[in-house]
């Protein structure tokens, strides 16, 4: 015999057991077929496949004074993180509920007044908050990109780009007095963070080059030659000593008319006396990081 069908407001989304018992759903059409339990508590029509998806699955059991923080507050912003983080627990704080062990979840303590939003339906810390939050879990490299996707165009949403540098820098003077944990880390990133930067690789490209003591390049600086005629923007670039670095990804190579617009400007930096370094992920790390820093240091020296 088919299952009866559930209500409209649930057919969509998660619900707890209270909500559907109130609805007048039985607790043998709960526990059938064609209904996942991502939580104790709680039902979904279909297994959750992102953080956003957890989050919402997690939602109805949120009380008022709790809310999505950390890495998963940055992750629900639309912030760059590595994928692994997807898999990890959720972060949920609470200002005043004694915090409640549940599995896939961390529990956290906050201050009354934390900073906080709304983003994809979720209660969530603001956007810098998360990033001060988040300096007790993630490592230096990783607060720099988020740092730097703050200060960017990077999320999908206002509240979480283009924010100034300044912002961010109060964010981590206030952690610094309340002696957070991870405010060394924290003030080591925001030492590195600029803004402009337009992807994570490349700031993991810069962060690369500075860290093996080459001088630190501009952001994407638009170039033009000495007539005045435009060549390009690259990633970053050196322009007393014309050399420019551009990194590409996967659709660069993908794309037919973002290969041969590649093949165009290279051309045209080459053809006006500069030394064009096209990087892939493969230059970020060993062995071939090593080869792109020799010929990046090599053409810094000869045309310094």
């Amino acid at each position: 015999m088919p299952r009866s069908a559930l209500p409209a407001p649930l057919s969509t989304r998660p619900f707890s057991r209270r909500e559907a018992v109130r609805l007048g759903i039985t607790l043998d059409r709960l526990r059938g077929d064609g209904l996942v339990v991502p939580y104790w508590g709680v039902r979904s029509p279909r297994p959750p496949a992102s953080t956003v998806e957890r989050a919402r699955c997690l939602l109805p059991l949120l009380r008022d004074d709790e809310f999505f923080s950390h890495v998963t507050a940055l992750q629900l912003w639309g912030l760059p993180l590595p994928r692994r983080r997807e898999l990890e627990s959720l972060h949920v704080a609470a200002t005043v509920s004694r915090q409640r062990r549940r599995a896939g979840v961390a529990g956290h303590r906050a201050q009354e007044g934390t900073p906080r939003g709304r983003v994809e339906g979720c209660p969530v810390s603001a956007p810098v908050e998360a990033w001060v939050q988040a300096a007790t879990i993630l490592g230096r490299d990783e607060l720099v990109q988020i740092g730097d996707a703050l200060a960017g165009p990077w999320s999908p949403h206002l509240e979480a780009r283009e924010l100034p540098i300044e912002t961010l820098s109060a964010a981590a003077a206030v952690a610094r007095q309340r002696t957070r944990p991870g405010r060394a880390r924290l003030s080591a990133a925001l030492s590195l963070v600029r803004s402009g930067v337009m992807s994570p690789r490349e700031t993991s490209l810069r962060l690369l080059i500075v860290r093996h003591g080459l001088p630190e390049p501009e952001i994407n600086v638009a170039r033009r030659t000495r007539d005045g005629r435009w060549l390009g923007t690259p990633d970053l670039s050196y322009g007393r000593e014309k050399i420019a670095v551009e990194y590409e990804g996967d659709h660069h190579r993908s794309d037919r008319g973002q290969w041969r617009r590649d093949i165009e400007r290279s051309a045209r930096f080459v053809d006006d006396g500069w030394a064009y370094h096209r990087v892939t992920d493969d230059h970020l790390a060993a062995p071939q990081a090593g080869a792109f820093l020799v010929r990046l240091a090599r053409d810094l020296r000869d045309r310094g």
